[in-house]
């Protein structure tokens, strides 16, 4: 193993920005900085699906280098893919700071994977420039995003936002679509699982679980029967689950 992470630390090397490029051990995995995130904090969304299509792109051209950006846990890794985390996940070889500028040289790799990580960030629009820094003229992106409030995530953009994000950084999109697993039944099941989960008492969860979809959407929004079960959710659940926020703010005086 650690044989194979030696000779894909040679292979990355030139893409590397100093010190990294110049590594005393000469293998990934690489500590970029002591300011990571525990896996822990990570575990339940770690592990994740590969996309077909990058990893098609990445198997085609085995002489071409590209990232996968928050990668999690990968059942299957590439020698001619790097795999970037902000924690030390079994399938990262660079290990960096969160919110931080990436040590890979401009205009080196051929293609980035970056899925279900922007949301995490909290300035995605710096993670993009950050992507067409690193791509070579011509180099692809490949982007995945859901479209919902999960508790670490800062922002979610629309279609229309993802493309706007992307077409003011110098890209044109060659598609932008819903896929197969991200369709209206995944964000149903989801918020509807969510929300019988956080219903500790084990009665309430029994009157939710009886409620039609036909009981659902004739309810009004502030009917008693939903407040019996809005009212019954804890805090960090209410806000998980929540369709809008609202802020007040003040500017500060110095």
């Amino acid at each position: 193993m650690r044989d194979l992470r030696t000779a894909k630390y040679e292979r990355f090397r030139s893409a590397l920005q100093a010190p990294f490029d110049q590594e005393p051990n000469r293998t990934f995995p690489i500590f970029t900085t002591g300011r990571h995130f525990d896996l822990r904090d990570y575990e339940s969304e770690s592990a994740n699906h590969e996309v077909e299509m990058f990893v098609n792109l990445v198997r085609a051209c085995p002489d071409e280098l590209f990232l996968d950006l928050g990668c999690g846990y990968r059942e299957r890794t590439f020698e001619n893919c790097l795999y970037l985390e902000v924690y030390p996940s079994r399938s990262a070889d660079l290990i960096v700071e969160p919110n931080c500028l990436y040590p890979i040289r401009s205009g080196t790799l051929s293609g980035v994977g970056c899925f279900a990580v922007l949301e995490h960030t909290r300035k995605p629009w710096l993670v993009i420039e950050e992507i067409a820094r690193m791509l070579k003229p011509g180099g692809q992106v490949f982007f995945l995003q859901p479209v919902h409030g999960y508790p670490s995530h800062y922002f979610n953009a629309t279609r229309e936002g993802l493309i706007s994000l992307f077409e003011d950084n110098g890209f044109k999109t060659d598609m932008a679509y819903t896929g197969a697993h991200q369709t209206a039944a995944y964000t149903i099941q989801w918020i509807l699982g969510r929300f019988a989960h956080h219903l500790i008492d084990p009665q309430l969860r029994h009157d939710f679980s009886r409620l039609t979809v036909s009981d659902m959407v004739s309810m009004d929004q502030q009917d008693p029967v939903w407040w019996k079960f809005l009212n019954a959710l804890p805090p960090d659940a209410f806000s998980e689950l929540a369709c809008g926020n609202m802020l007040v703010a003040t500017k500060a005086t110095t």
